[in-house]
């Protein structure tokens, strides 16, 4: 018998050193005493109130996962956490601006020399699509996906891809037929 093991004491050592499972009322009480200065320390810094309050519920996801009553930790904790995931977001932002960068060279190859005034149009309204509308037009047009594919990859139904890709159209199909005047480059005595 080992000399560090007390005699009566024969549980093995892995079930002791087990992580005692926190209080679900000590992280409720963590989440209300922090939330909202984790919610500012990210909206300051990602100046996207939408993308803030998704970061600061992912930060406080992990911290869920991550609790361990032998080392509690504060705000201090949450901040660095919240400062990776801040890091996360600037990285895809890069990774989106590279992509519709992509997607803005593209277009303009495809257009002709005689209508480049219709593809900065074209990319300045793609630009201003929401990002979920953008990715289903980008998966539909690019990725040459079907609905239903779509739907699987951008975890929606079918029907909401449909309904979105057909608002997307709507605002699009102006800027592509050149026959549409907008009413402002209309003359007067045309109106």
């Amino acid at each position: 018998m080992r000399k560090d093991r007390r005699p009566h004491d024969t549980a093995p050592t892995n079930t002791r050193r087990r992580t005692p499972v926190i209080d679900e009322t000590e992280f409720v009480a963590l989440f209300r005493e922090h939330h909202n200065a984790v919610r500012r320390f990210i909206e300051r810094r990602v100046s996207d109130r939408e993308v803030a309050a998704d970061l600061t519920m992912d930060c406080f996801e992990i911290a869920w996962r991550k609790r361990d009553p032998r080392d509690p930790f504060g705000l201090p904790w949450l901040y660095r956490t919240a400062r990776n995931l801040i890091a996360n977001e600037y990285r895809r932002r890069e990774r989106e601006g590279a992509l519709w960068t992509h997607i803005e060279d593209h277009v303009r190859a495809l257009a002709s020399e005689a209508e480049p005034a219709m593809a900065r149009r074209l990319v300045d309204a793609i630009r201003g699509l929401p990002e979920r509308e953008r990715e289903i037009l980008w998966l539909t047009y690019w990725e040459d996906l079907s609905a239903a594919e779509v739907a699987v990859v951008m975890e929606m139904n079918t029907g909401a891809v449909w309904t979105r890709l057909n608002r997307v159209r709507a605002r699009l199909r102006p800027l592509l037929d050149p026959a549409v005047v907008r009413a402002e480059e209309v003359s007067d005595d045309r109106r």
